[in-house]
């Protein structure tokens, strides 16, 4: 080829690359948003699932109180037995051991209400963090929404680009010398970056190996297609 076509068809491949990358570059973002989508469907599920928990912990106070309730209850109703058959009894020593067992009952419904309480205050730190992660999860699931919307929003733009580029690359290529061509396809399909650099500092200027001065030499004349020595990409000297 002439070098007038060499340059030509290094320009047009430099537009082509061009559009290659922003096409890379877009299915790598349109890659990721499944990827993202996924993991901003996982954070809700999980701090619905951590209001779950919270609900179940208060549950399981509430549940506990009202077994403390009960306990007492039984307690109350066990001393009014031991004090009616204080009324029947005539031995003083009956009477005396009545009276442990009432105050050993009396004892033990003092340990169950302190524990009530204890428990009463820590059903009300429960409420208290139901409320917040309910709130929290209502305010995020709105947020997630948003985002899950402007991310299939995303998604479409991104097509859109594509397939716009796409077809303007279509054009492009069709004047093509199609040796230059089909090096440049194999070079980016095995490259997945850049198929055609340029020569700096004597070295290629993608993977920055030192040149032999024949390739450099051979580059500059631009008169047919010059490979790196090393990692095989198209070579074009920078006018």
């Amino acid at each position: 080829m002439e070098k007038q076509a060499v340059l030509e068809t290094i320009d047009n491949l430099l537009i082509i690359q061009e559009r290659d990358n922003r096409i890379a570059q877009c299915q790598r973002e349109l890659n990721s948003i499944p990827i993202r989508q996924k993991e901003t469907e996982t954070w809700i599920t999980q701090a619905r699932e951590a209001l779950d928990q919270s609900k179940e912990a208060l549950k399981v106070k509430q549940a506990s109180i009202k077994q403390l309730e009960l306990d007492i209850e039984s307690c109350r109703q066990q001393i009014i037995k031991f004090r009616e058959q204080q009324y029947q009894i005539k031995s003083n020593v009956e009477f005396r051991a009545l009276n442990n067992e009432i105050a050993h009952v009396q004892e033990k419904i003092r340990g169950l209400e302190d524990r009530e309480i204890v428990l009463m205050e820590q059903t009300e730190q429960a409420q208290a963090e139901v409320a917040r992660r309910k709130s929290d999860v209502e305010t995020d699931e709105v947020r997630i929404r948003e985002q899950l919307q402007n991310l299939e929003k995303r998604r479409e733009v991104l097509e859109q680009d594509i397939q716009q580029i796409q077809k303007d690359r279509s054009g492009l290529v069709t004047g093509v010398n199609p040796a230059w061509l089909s090096r440049y396809n194999h070079v980016m399909d095995h490259k997945k970056d850049m198929a055609l650099v340029s020569i700096e500092n004597n070295a290629c200027g993608q993977c920055h190996m030192t040149l032999p001065p024949q390739v450099i030499h051979d580059t500059r004349k631009s008169e047919a297609i010059v490979t790196c020595s090393f990692c095989g990409r198209i070579l074009y000297w920078t006018r």
